[in-house]
This record gives C-alpha cells, structure tokens and sequence, in this order.
C-alpha cells in the first residue's frame, strides 16, 4: 500500500513540475542587431543648369596683310568672366558622357605699342564667350573627372588710339568661331548640387579685321588665343 501511495507522489510531482521545467524550455531566439541598408552610390545621369565665375588671359597679334605678313604689334589681356552653362549626362558603369553649352560675359582687355605706327596704341578688348562642347569623364563616386571639347565663339573689340591723348584714331569689332579643350572636376555637395573647377584653352586662328577711322579702312590680320579659369555651381533637375 505505502510503495502505491509512493507511486502515486511522485506521479503527482511530475505532472506539476513539467509545465515549469517546459517554461523553463521554452526557445528564446537571438536579437539581431539591424544592418544599415549600403549608400547608394550618386549617379551623374541627368540635365542641369548653373552659373560661374572666373577669369582669363590670352595674347593677340596684329600683322599687316599689305605688308606680307608684317606683324607690327602683340599684346596680352586679362581680365574676368562670368555667366551660366547648361547640358545634360548620361553615366554608364563608371564612365559619364555629356553635352554642355556655356555663355560668359567677359572684360579681358590689354594693348602695346603699334610698330607701323610710333604714336599710336593698339587696344584690344573681348567681352563675350561662349562654348558648346562634348564631354566624356570617370565618376568617383561623388566626384567626376572630364575632359570637354568644341567650339568657341568670341565678340572681340579693336582699336587704334592716339598714345598722348587716348583719341581712337579707327576701330572696328566683330564676332568670330574657334575651338577649344578642357578639363575639370566636379563634385556632388546635395543629390541636386554639384560645384567644379575647370580650365578651357580656346584658340580663334587668324583673321582678317577692317579698320575703319574718320577717313582711311584697312585690313589687319588678328590671331588670338584665350586661356580661361572657372569655378561653377550646378543644379541637376532630372
């Protein structure tokens, strides 16, 4: 009777001490720490619109046509620029293709001395560029290194002008086609904004100008070339 009554205590006990050794069981999984989603990198594809400001420097030669070639003045300028671009890229792996219109009003004047002409003054003036141009460059990310290269469009500015009294003796202006290359680098500030540096030679050849003055016109060859230096800002709105 008493090995029942044992049987029977113990049973009892098992039955009540099994929801607790289960409790005491029961699968707890593991926190996971969240992982942050990797940054998507920027993409240049898209159009954008901006304005710059820098300036240049450049040299013209003056030659006398009449005279065989005879080149009798040569004079720097310098000065600065500023104005606004507008194009449009298009990003293919890492490389990043483009077109880019510009436009800059200018102040890059200078003169020297005119060989032909002991008392006078040749001045030279150009006060508008423009460019329109391809573009091709490797993005770093948020950085993009290109090279860009087109045409070029000066209006430039002539004159002859007394030494002692600065009196124009002739002058003429005109507005005139050349080339140009560059490079420069731009970088992503805000999914919209980018700024950039970018350097661009532009060379005009040689061409013919006509001086006219109060009773003479005459032909002078021109051949002029323009460095310029830039920093600009873009907004990209697609």
């Amino acid at each position: 009777m008493k090995k029942i009554l044992k049987t029977g205590v113990a049973l009892a006990a098992l039955v009540v001490a099994t929801p607790v050794l289960a409790a005491d069981l029961y699968y707890q999984p593991p926190a996971y720490k969240a992982i942050a989603a990797p940054p998507v990198a920027f993409s240049w594809t898209g159009c954008y619109i901006g304005g710059h400001l820098g300036g240049g420097w450049g040299n013209k030669r003056w030659s006398d046509p009449l005279l065989g070639g005879f080149e009798f003045a040569s004079h720097d300028v310098n000065g600065w620029l500023g104005g606004g671009q507008v194009g449009c890229n298009w990003q293919y792996g890492a490389w990043v293709f483009g077109a880019e219109a510009d436009a800059s009003w200018a102040d890059l004047s200078g003169s020297g001395a005119n060989a032909e002409r002991p008392f006078i003054t040749s001045r030279s003036r150009v006060d508008f560029l423009a460019t329109a141009t391809g573009r091709v460059g490797y993005a770093w990310d948020r950085a993009l290194f290109y090279a860009k290269g087109g045409a070029a469009w000066a209006h430039d500015k002539f004159s002859d002008v007394t030494a002692l009294t600065g009196f124009t003796v002739d002058s003429t202006e005109r507005a005139r086609w050349g080339w140009t290359v560059g490079a420069g680098v731009e970088y992503a500030l805000a999914p919209n904004w980018t700024a950039k540096v970018e350097y661009n030679f532009m060379d005009f050849g040689k061409q013919t100008e006509t001086f006219v003055g109060p009773l003479v016109a005459f032909p002078t060859d021109i051949d002029q070339y323009v460095h310029v230096v830039k920093v600009g800002v873009n907004y990209k709105f697609w």
